[in-house]
């Protein structure tokens, strides 16, 4: 008898490894549009692959998460994350053994994306739901799932209410998601800026990826101005200056000005300049759209949507070392 209880206790054990692991903040961009060079304006959003991924690796290792966003308003999805395009991308960066044929590998991390992210928003919104005729058959099909199972919008905390360090405490990390809309709406929030102070500080483990490393800027003294040289004084003080990070970089952006969803039109900077011209050491040697993490410290940064798989892992890995 006393065998048996000591094997249950031990099966009860191996499910329970990594339960309540801790607590990681989770802030995603509330934008839903783009302001270009030429004063035009795009749908924007965040990159449900850059998010679902590292919400279940951080599940499959016991962690808790909660999600911020300004003021606490549902995120939207960008549909041209969505898009096969990089989809393929990350198969052939994470998964090679499908590299010949990663269409239906792409189709099945996509849906899992939509589902995880559906388990923690509710009911999701889109922005460029006509990416392509594919991807708007695609959220179609979702948007009716939605309508059918009655599938309402959960709520989520703000930045706001968390910018003090009292709230802070009970986070063992923070991860922040990009797709463009980062630009519009976080790098101008200093309460972010607050909050990314108190992780570096504690020198917490902190994940960026794609865009979404430029809000490391907002941890400058003052309002960050991408349209005004921050000056010697404020590069002096920032508490990032010369970590080594990577980002989505120029030739990735020159794709998607020419070739995919900004059809010609061309952004009012580009993030990998101006996080140089702030002091961050910016590494972006690499095939465009593949895969590459850089850590520095605290510091976790990945450039793209393929490198959400390995910044995911290497983040979880670090908050497990603490």
């Amino acid at each position: 008898m006393k065998k048996i209880v000591c094997l249950c206790m031990a099966i009860f054990l191996s499910f329970n490894v990594y339960a309540n692991n801790g607590k990681v903040l989770v802030v995603v961009s509330a934008a839903d549009q783009l302001i270009l060079k030429n004063g035009g304006v795009v749908e924007s959003g965040y990159f449900v692959s850059e998010l679902s991924e590292t919400l279940r690796q951080l599940e499959d290792n016991g962690y808790e998460v909660d999600i911020a966003t300004p003021k606490g308003k549902t995120p939207v999805i960008d549909g041209y994350g969505l898009q096969m395009y990089f989809y393929k991308a990350s198969v052939v960066s994470n998964w090679p053994q499908y590299s010949l044929y990663p269409k239906a590998k792409a189709q099945e991390e996509r849906s899992k994306d939509i589902t995880t992210a559906m388990k923690y928003f509710g009911r999701l919104k889109f922005t460029n739901r006509y990416a392509n005729d594919e991807v708007s058959a695609f959220l179609d099909d979702i948007e009716y799932k939605m309508e059918q199972q009655q599938i309402t919008e959960k709520p989520l905390l703000s930045l706001e209410s968390l910018a003090q360090s009292k709230h802070l405490k009970k986070y063992d990390g923070i991860y922040i998601p990009g797709g463009h809309a980062p630009k519009t709406d976080l790098l101008f929030n200093k309460e972010l800026g607050n909050i990314l102070t108190y992780f570096h500080e504690e020198k917490k483990p902190t994940a960026i990826i794609c865009h979404a490393p430029i809000v490391l800027l907002t941890a400058m003294e003052g309002t960050y101005d991408p349209f005004t040289p921050p000056t010697e004084e404020q590069k002096n003080s920032f508490i990032y200056k010369g970590y080594n990070i990577t980002l989505g970089n120029k030739s990735e952006e020159l794709i998607l000005e020419n070739f995919l969803y900004l059809k010609g039109s061309r952004l009012e900077y580009y993030v990998a300049e101006k996080a140089k011209e702030a002091g961050l050491k910016v590494n972006n040697l690499r095939v465009p759209s593949m895969s590459q993490v850089i850590e520095d410290r605290e510091l976790m940064t990945g450039a793209n949507p393929s490198s959400v798989y390995t910044l995911a892992n290497r983040f979880v890995a670090k908050l497990n070392n603490r």
